[in-house]
């Protein structure tokens, strides 16, 4: 028995008792369910806004650029 067919079988039997136990015990699953699904979804919202705050904060720098279509006056910048 390799060990890839020994941990498909341990996964397939974990499986197997998840359903059982959830089919005893049906309000305390969804209850775990319910928990875990909150967990992600508040990460989720995290990891997002705090994406969202990162390209705020790149997108609130000025870039200078020396120069443009015209060219800049002497001793002046444009901002980009």
């Amino acid at each position: 028995m390799s060990a890839f067919t020994a941990i498909s079988s341990m996964i397939e039997l974990a499986v197997i008792i998840f359903l059982i136990y959830g089919f005893y015990k049906e309000d305390k699953f969804i209850a775990f369910e319910q928990k875990v699904k909150m967990i992600i979804v508040v990460n989720y919202r995290r990891y997002k806004r705090k994406k969202r705050i990162e390209q705020m904060r790149k997108n609130r720098e000025f870039k200078l650029v020396d120069g443009g279509r015209k060219g800049a006056e002497r001793g002046s910048f444009h901002v980009a």
